[in-house]
């Protein structure tokens, strides 16, 4: 095949477009060019699709991949566990591209790379072109951490762990989750899905769960969450004066906030017990100001943290994750639906109903 397919983006209200470009006929040292097996749409691409978010255009958008590797690039031998690549893999990569060498990569922060490269969200118009999912290839380039995939997951359950599992498993290790805790999760979108998974593995004693949605709630408790709160009925208002009864008075150990409510926070804060931990990662759109009362986070002696995305070691941890407990949970049913590439519009529309977490689409469905 000498071009490659893709659905790109031009501009907010427009249909995706179907183009060809070119698949390159080299690879670069340390790069590899993969065949695109299945992406799933995030909600950041909806965001950008419907104009919620500005990303350079136009752009092949798409960040939650599985493919096979089709070429390497001389020097790329091994993956991010140590193990031989070969053509033919399957493997799934980091969300970006790092140089290794910059202020923030040694500051063991790769995700702000100086030269950061993210696949779905760096525009085509240049070569190697192909940097997104919705496409018939991706090209990696040099510093992208590749893992290859276990035969036994399958590609619809690995799929999304290079964006929310990798993040959620960054935001477990850089705030903690003990033994007998307990936690409160904002948002059962899939973020607070695998976050739920994660605790319960941790040995978590009660987890939490708050949303607005009764679908992904009851969703929530089939991945183990204890109590569920859906905050657009009955109990939006007498969900965090239960969590403390529920504590004896004390208030949660832990909280993460992944639904990207601002007014989240200060829910948290008065959930969380003296001492407590509150791990931000859902608010990614600017002005997102979160109304705490420095009294309390002050006089409580909380620690609040956030993060963004993920270092390369947590999409080796993600894929390790789902290999052993993945049978425990519902992760097959995670993505609902999926489409090929000459349908991408009907698949943003079923991913924009909210009826599915995830909705893929296989670029090389024949």
């Amino acid at each position: 095949m000498t071009e490659s397919r893709a659905a790109v983006f031009v501009e907010p209200g427009r249909s995706l477009e179907i183009q060809s470009f070119p698949v390159p006929a080299a690879v670069e040292p340390g790069a590899a060019l993969c065949r695109v097996r299945m992406a799933t749409i995030c909600g950041s691409d909806l965001h950008t699709i419907f104009g919620r978010r500005q990303e350079p255009a136009p752009l092949i958008l798409g960040h939650e991949i599985v493919g096979e590797i089709a070429r390497l690039g001389p020097g790329l031998t091994r993956d991010g566990f140590g193990r031989p690549l070969r053509v033919g893999d399957r493997v799934s990569w980091s969300i970006m591209a790092s140089c290794g060498d910059c202020y923030f990569c040694r500051l063991e922060l790769p995700q702000k790379c100086c030269a950061l490269r993210k696949y779905g969200h760096t525009t085509c118009t240049q070569a190697p072109h192909l940097t997104g999912g919705y496409a018939q290839h991706v090209y990696l380039f040099p510093g992208t951490a590749i893992y290859r995939i276990p035969a036994a997951l399958a590609d619809d359950i690995v799929t999304p762990a290079n964006c929310a599992l990798s993040t959620v498993i960054h935001a477990v290790e850089a705030i903690g989750v003990q033994p007998g805790e307990n936690v409160l999760i904002q948002g059962a979108g899939l973020l607070g899905l695998n976050l739920v998974a994660l605790c319960r593995e941790a040995g978590a004693a009660a987890i939490h769960v708050t949303d607005i949605s009764s679908p992904r709630l009851e969703l929530a408790r089939r991945f183990g969450a204890d109590r569920c709160w859906n905050l657009a009925g009955d109990a939006a208002e007498d969900s965090v004066g239960r969590m403390l009864e529920l504590t004896g008075g004390y208030g949660v150990d832990v909280a993460f906030e992944v639904c990207g409510a601002p007014q989240a926070a200060a829910d948290a804060v008065r959930a969380l017990r003296i001492g407590g931990r509150y791990l931000v990662a859902g608010l990614v759109t600017p002005g997102s100001d979160m109304a705490l009362d420095g009294n309390q986070l002050t006089r409580k002696c909380l620690t609040l943290k956030g993060i963004h995305n993920y270092h390369p070691k947590h999409l080796g941890a993600a894929i390790d994750f789902l290999e052993h407990h993945a049978a425990r949970y519902p992760y097959a049913e995670l993505v609902g639906a999926v489409f090929p590439l000459e349908q991408i519009d009907r698949a943003v529309e079923a991913a924009a109903t909210g009826r599915f977490v995830r909705v893929g689409v296989r670029p090389n469905l024949s």
